[in-house]
């Protein structure tokens, strides 16, 4: 039987070659499908059968339900290969934890959603669900202290320090994001001090804020952050490129961290053949000579399941938009080639919306 080592390591090796195979499908980016031809890239047998194919059928596929299209034996293996192969991506089922502060601010029926407030709705979900994950964790690590990288506006430790009374920092590059974490800080203790008594809001642990730009993992272990922080927790809701390596790299190496709690991003920006680098971090991927394109690395930050819904539930017109900018990208291109992937504004779509209307707003 192999062990959990030898398991993984068949998983990756089995991954690089459908990664090798398909690697043409893995570059090719949706804003040049017109531009470099991508329809007549596919297989025909692939072309044949999609040309005929109902979306709500695709949207079934790729969700790992069965259908009765006839699909070609490539296509099939290459579905199947990536469902087998994925992490798995199922909802927690575990219950809530009731870990919030008793005299914390949220503790009050009044203060109940002050935590959302300048929180984007995107992020509300995530910054609500990090938080439980992280009080959990640090309960079972014994560790009320947590670092959050790449903080932002402070939203997460905010939420850690007031509602679940952990000690938190903020580490952020940004100096003007610091200071704007800082105010809201002090917007939010205004608000709370009319509902609560003076003796639990002197209790209240308010978060602290620095700014740091870390280039090695050893500069969390000097000052400023090591005249105030002993042991401590590590976590970062989307950290960029680099920076999540170099969490997990601090995590290994120091063992003043009791525990790590990181969700990624922009893996496209992970620095490739370089010392240290971000990708592979792994010695055994290393071996395997493992490498993946800017843009199969971009295609990593984007979840199947939201164009799969989109595809069962007809709301074709949320997805129309790629088709209008891959339309303008050859526009572009034709008019001057040195206009090749420039950058414009994001648009969200309307369903009554043309491409006339979609260029005008483009180029505002």
């Amino acid at each position: 039987m192999k062990s959990q080592k030898e398991a993984v390591r068949t998983r990756i090796a089995m991954a690089q070659k459908v990664i090798t195979l398909f690697e043409w499908l893995l570059d090719l980016y949706v804003l040049d499908f017109f531009v470099d031809n991508q329809w007549e890239r596919l297989p025909q047998s692939w072309r044949e059968s999609i040309e005929t194919m109902n979306p709500e059928d695709l949207g079934n596929y790729l969700s790992g339900a069965p259908i009765k299209h006839l699909l070609p034996l490539s296509f099939l293996t290459l579905i199947k290969s990536a469902q087998v192969l994925s992490i798995p991506r199922e909802k927690s089922k575990h219950s809530k934890f009731k870990n919030e502060s008793e005299n914390g601010v949220g503790s009050h029926p009044k203060l109940k959603n002050l935590f959302l407030k300048h929180v984007k709705l995107k992020k509300r979900h995530e910054i609500s669900l990090m938080a439980d994950i992280v009080s959990r964790t640090s309960e079972k690590s014994n560790c009320g202290t947590v670092l959050d990288f790449g903080s932002g506006l402070g939203h997460l430790v905010r939420m850690l320090g007031y509602k679940y009374d952990l000690i938190t920092a903020g580490i952020e590059c940004q100096t003007q994001l610091t200071e704007e974490a800082r105010k809201l800080d002090m917007e939010l203790e205004y608000t709370a001090k009319k509902h609560l008594s003076k003796e639990i809001m002197c209790q209240l642990k308010r978060p602290m804020h620095f700014n740091m730009r870390l280039t090695s993992h050893e500069q969390l272990l000097q000052p400023p952050l090591s005249n105030y922080i002993n042991e401590y927790g590590l976590i970062g809701l989307h950290p960029c490129g680099d920076l999540g390596p170099l969490l997990l790299k601090h995590f290994i190496h120091c063992n003043k961290v009791k525990f790590i709690c990181v969700v990624g991003c922009c893996y496209m920006k992970l620095s490739c053949n370089s010392d240290p680098c971000g990708y592979p971090m792994s010695e055994y991927l290393r071996k395997l000579d493992s490498q993946l394109s800017y843009a199969s690395r971009e295609i990593a930050c984007h979840a199947i399941e939201l164009y799969s819904e989109r595809l069962l539930q007809g709301q074709y017109e949320d997805l129309k938009v790629h088709a209008y900018r891959a339309a303008l990208e050859i526009m572009l291109v034709e008019h001057d080639p040195a206009l090749k992937h420039s950058p414009i504004r994001s648009i969200k779509h309307t369903n009554n919306m043309t491409f006339d209307m979609y260029v005008q707003v483009a180029s505002y």
